[in-house]
Parts: structure tokens; C-alpha cells; sequence
């Protein structure tokens, strides 16, 4: 092999200066690569670009993938977040946030095998935050008819605030919200005269307010009323003075929630969830819990 001086080394871009006596050696490739960070910080946005900014041509794959990944999740939480199964949304949850922070590591260690400059570690704590999210809204949307108690409680909010379209929703076979409207002012009127009654046969140290329905009402766990149905008692409760000692010396008093009558009835029953209309395929089984029926005014 021909020596060359050093002047055609000094003259070639592309020539590699190796010193063996223990000094380093420079590689021009390295400086034309971006830094570790920026890297890393293409890589927490896009699948795969921080790997195809050092030219890791496996960024493509990366690339194709994301979307997927994404559509895939999607197509599942759509059809099971709502109901019984929502929890299987958590696994390919998980995974894709696993990959998301693993694919940007892995394209920063590499450009800082490849030469570029190290440094900004840290900034892979930038993706915590959609992380928290991602986690958080899973757990607060999962599941909101997965179980009788989650369905009772929606509906019992929609009917404390009036939301009248929200808890027909709830049902097994939907009313109008007009005819929602209509059935909380029998039952609202119901239980004023009720508790008007029962304050009047109390006292007023009973807590009993007929202006205040709600806050008279206890709505017992759900039990089981069969296969697939549970129902829920609706009760009349009051406040009751309670006397007793600390020590058996020290006289104190309190006050404990008694039950006065049962006032109603809420069946809840497990149905099939209707698959999505627009859904041409990969259509997913799954159940929720809604109202079969509201008594109010016996037992």
C-alpha cells in the first residue's frame, strides 16, 4: 500500500487519523452527527427519528410502526374502555409507553457509540408527564360501567345535578330525556312529602330537611338479585343522638345515622354493549352494567 504524506491526509475529509501511542483518534464522521440529546429528544417525539438522525435505517420500521401501534390501541379502548373489560386496554397501554421511552434510550446510546456528544440524560424525564397523563385518564375514564357501583354512582350524580340526558343514558332501554325529567319530579315530590312527615315525627334534631332530599338518602351497596342483575335499596335515614362514656368515666355525646324506611329500588342489569357501528372489523366483546329500573315511593 502506497504511504501517503501528510499533507493528502490532512487534504482527505474522509481520512481517519489513528494513534495507536495512546492518543485519540478523530473521526470526522462523529462531528457531522447531532448531539446525544438531540437525539433523544427526536426520538421521545417520533418513533424512529432519532435513530434515522444518526443514519440507523431501523428508524423507518420505527417509523411505520407508531401509528400502528397507536391505531391498534385505539381500536381496542373504543370498544372495551366503557365496559366490563376495560382493564385489557392497560397491557397494550403499558407496552406502548414501555417502546415510546425504550426506542428514544436506545437512539441515544447509540449515537454516543457512534462519537456524538454525550449529555442531557435527563431529558428523558420529558416523557413522564405523557406517561401521567396517558395512566391517568385510562383510570379516570376505565371501567365507568364496568361495575354496578360505578354505574349507580354516575347515575346517582346525573340525578342530584338534574343532568337528564346523562342518566338516560345509564339505562338498559334509554328514555327520553323529557320523560327523565318528568319521573325525578314524581319521585322529588314523593320523598319531600315523605321526609316532610317524618321531620314532623322526629323533631328537628333528626336532620331530617325536606328541602334537602339527598341529604336523607342512603343508597346501600348493590346485591345480588340473580344472574346478571343486582339490585340497590334506596333508604330514609336520620341523625340520632348517641350518649356514652370515654373510660367509662368521661360522659360524651354523638350522634349516628339510624335508618327511618326504605323509600325505593334501583335494578341494575348486565347487558352485551352494542359494537361499534363504523367499525368494519376487529370488532371486540363486552358488557356494562346499566339501570333496569328506579322505584321511589315503596318498598
Amino acid at each position: 500500500m502506497a504511504r501517503r504524506s501528510a499533507a493528502q491526509l490532512l487534504a482527505d475529509p474522509q481520512a481517519k487519523l489513528h494513534f495507536n501511542d495512546g492518543l485519540t483518534t478523530t473521526d470526522p464522521t462523529a462531528n457531522r452527527l447531532p448531539s446525544a440529546a438531540a437525539v433523544l429528544r427526536r426520538g421521545l417525539l417520533i418513533w424512529g427519528l432519532g435513530h434515522l438522525s444518526i443514519g440507523d435505517r431501523r428508524g423507518w420500521v420505527l417509523l411505520l410502526l407508531q401509528p400502528l401501534a397507536i391505531a391498534g390501541l385505539l381500536l381496542v379502548a373504543i370498544q372495551v374502555i366503557d365496559g366490563t373489560r376495560w382493564l385489557v386496554v392497560f397491557p397494550p397501554l403499558a407496552a406502548l409507553l414501555v417502546v415510546w421511552l425504550a426506542q428514544a434510550i436506545h437512539a441515544y446510546r447509540r449515537a454516543v457509540e457512534l462519537g456524538a456528544q454525550p449529555g442531557g440524560e435527563l431529558q428523558a424525564g420529558l416523557f413522564l408527564p405523557v406517561a401521567v397523563t396517558a395512566l391517568t385518564i385510562f383510570w379516570l375514564v376505565g371501567g365507568r360501567h364496568g361495575s354496578p357501583t360505578a354505574t349507580l354512582e354516575s347515575y346517582v350524580l346525573a340525578w342530584m345535578s338534574g343532568r337528564t340526558e346523562a342518566a338516560s343514558t345509564l339505562y338498559v332501554t334509554p328514555p327520553a330525556p323529557e320523560n327523565q325529567a318528568a319521573s325525578w319530579d314524581i319521585q322529588a315530590a314523593y320523598l319531600a312529602d315523605r321526609i316532610a312527615m317524618l321531620a314532623g315525627q322526629y323533631g328537628p334534631t333528626s336532620g331530617l330537611d325536606p328541602a334537602r332530599p339527598f341529604d336523607n338518602l342512603r343508597f346501600n351497596e348493590p346485591t345480588a338479585d340473580g344472574p346478571g342483575r343486582q339490585r340497590v335499596s334506596i333508604d330514609i335515614v336520620r341523625l340520632q343522638r348517641v350518649e356514652t362514656t370515654v373510660l367509662g368515666i368521661v360522659p360524651t355525646a354523638g350522634q349516628e345515622t339510624v335508618l327511618v324506611e326504605q323509600a325505593g329500588v334501583i335494578t341494575l342489569a348486565l347487558v352485551p354493549q352494542p359494537p361499534v357501528a363504523w367499525l368494519p372489523f376487529g370488532r371486540l366483546e363486552s358488557s356494562a352494567w346499566r339501570i333496569g329500573g328506579v322505584t321511589v315511593g315503596g318498598p
